[in-house]
């Protein structure tokens, strides 16, 4: 951890100090490394000389907009998007169907690294016995897929957590292979074996607070099962898994017949356990507290002692990492500034005509911002529908943290669901059953982790699975959520043909104008206090 310090976490505080010049000394290397790409000479990286020339000569993007870029280099292995080749995609849902792939290049492997060190000395520095134990941290497979190519696709977080200095991943509990499992039962259940062996877990690791509940609710529901499998040292689940997968697996799962009859005994005396019950050395959990995570955080907590405290694990995505947090206690989220360019709009002014962009030393405390990033991987004012808060100062820069996603898009669980998406798949349920209806809104619960469609008649409840079958094929992060228990089953709810109306004139009293509504058809709990159970047909309810 000292070694952290002096080589990444001191250098970054002094770039702090001056966020303006370092902002655009970042800026110019991006630019001048990927001049001679096709991306570059297009939009004449050579002659951009100020902010103002890199506003003029780059378009706002989204992932479509560059799409052909990064399918043309990876398919000729020309410098079409980056200078570089990538090495692997991080891949995520796409707004069409199609998946985004985000190119990974060896120096976004060694950025992301630099990031995670310094959150692991954040770490270090709130306690320092949080790493004397067992490390439960839980990421997606490095290696998901290949594409056409040979190119792997994944996650960045498991090609992280596989390249963490040996002394760190020492105290990793769980075999990297149980991520890999592709049954989420299964991997979920290998997972709940591991941990409940362990009574010194210190610290749990995991972007979403939702899978910590989930491991939770396995093992309230399978305790005995779980109990007897670690008495025997044998692990229950394991005839599916391909043979190789399981050795691994095996080897690492011992016996602990004494650690079964602890649990037990307790069990016997305190009734229901609680997180802390079972694992009472824990010092932090690192996850996501803002946006609709933080619905999930007082269930969270209620499973906790004073002992140990949540930590908010930074802003980040399959794009970018946003944020680091230098301070667990007063979440003090410091943008990567070492890493990525950003800009900024004022959430109210996105969508006027010529909106406003700022740069990081510019953005003002407390105001709400759309975030716009031009990274070291080939996305130039990449707009990725997230909005920000600025919470402070940390030295001359200014800090942040995620609110939510901007319109059109949800995001309960990781999922990220667009009201594009939700309109194809309505749409053409409707179209199988030569339906005409006109009226539907899908509602997304942040504490009950489920969407509730609200569709008039003659639609049918028992749609619903179809419709979802739909979502899943056009959202891989849903179909995973939903595989996995962390998002419930969607539902349908039936309403009267007048709800329509009634809506509209709902919205039009909260000041929208009449000439300019537009039924938004995916919405969040936080932002439509509709009452639809006045208007839902009864058998449906």
């Amino acid at each position: 951890m000292m070694w952290i310090r002096k080589k990444y976490y001191v250098p970054f505080i002094e770039l702090t100090k001056n966020p303006k010049i370092n902002q655009w000394n970042l800026l110019k290397n991006i630019l001048h490394q990927n001049k001679d790409t096709h991306f570059g000479s297009k939009h004449k990286f050579t002659s951009i000389h100020s902010y103002e020339d890199f506003q003029n000569a780059i378009p706002i993007n989204e992932y479509e907009d560059l799409r052909s870029y990064i399918n043309q280099q990876e398919q000729t292995g020309e410098p079409y998007l980056n200078s570089q080749q990538p090495v692997m995609y991080a891949q995520t849902s796409g707004t069409t169907g199609e998946p985004k792939n985000i190119p990974i290049l060896n120096a976004s492997i060694e950025s992301y690294k630099h990031s995670q060190s310094l959150f692991s000395y954040t770490l270090y520095s709130f306690d320092t016995e949080v790493y004397s134990g067992n490390i439960l941290a839980i990421v997606s497979p490095d290696i998901e897929g290949y594409l056409s190519t040979g190119t792997p696709y994944g996650a960045i977080s498991g090609l992280i957590y596989k390249s963490m200095p040996a002394l760190l991943r020492h105290s990793y509990l769980l075999p990297f292979e149980i991520f890999t499992v592709s049954d989420y039962d299964v991997k979920y259940y290998l997972i709940c074996a591991f941990a409940l062996k362990s009574e010194n877990i210190t610290l749990i690791a995991t972007p979403n607070p939702s899978t910590i509940l989930r491991l939770k609710d396995i093992i309230d529901t399978n305790f005995e099962n779980l109990l007897h499998d670690i008495e025997s040292g044998n692990l229950s689940c394991m005839k599916e898994i391909d043979p190789k997968k399981r050795k691994g697996i095996n080897c690492k799962f011992k016996q602990n017949q004494l650690r079964a009859s602890q649990l037990r005994e307790l069990k016997k005396n305190r009734g229901r356990l609680s997180i802390s019950d079972i694992w009472p050395n824990l010092k932090l959990i690192s996850t996501w507290t803002s946006g609709n995570c933080s619905t999930l955080l007082p269930a969270l907590r209620a499973q906790l002692s004073s002992k140990s405290f949540i930590a908010e694990i930074g802003y980040m995505s399959s794009e970018f990492r946003g944020t680091v947090n230098l301070d667990i206690r007063n979440e003090i989220q410091v943008p990567t500034l070492n890493e990525n360019f950003f800009e900024f709009v004022e959430r109210d002014e996105w969508g006027s005509e010529s909106p406003n962009f700022l740069m990081l030393h510019e953005i003002e405390l407390g105001k709400d911002y759309y975030i716009f990033v031009t990274t070291q991987n080939g996305l130039y004012r990449y707009f990725i529908n997230d909005i920000i808060q600025v919470t402070g100062k940390y030295h001359n820069t200014p800090t942040m943290k995620f609110i939510q996603k901007g319109d059109g898009v949800i995001n309960l669980t990781g999922e990220k669901l667009y009201e594009d998406q939700v309109n194809k798949a309505v749409l053409k349920v409707i179209k199988n059953y030569n339906l005409r209806i006109k009226f539907y809104v899908m509602v997304a619960y942040s504490k009950e982790l489920k969407y509730r469609l609200y569709i008039q008649q003659p639609f049918k409840p028992a749609y619903a699975h179809e419709i979802e079958e739909e979502i899943c094929q056009l959202n891989i992060e849903y179909m995973e959520k939903r595989k996995s228990g962390r998002l419930m089953p969607l539902e349908v709810v039936c309403v009267e043909k007048r709800t329509a109306e009634e809506f509209k004139k709902y919205n039009l009293d909260k000041g929208q104008r009449e000439g300019q509504f537009k039924l938004v058809r995916l919405l969040s709990d936080k932002d439509c206090d509709f009452n639809f159970n006045k208007f839902c047909i009864r058998e449906s309810c």
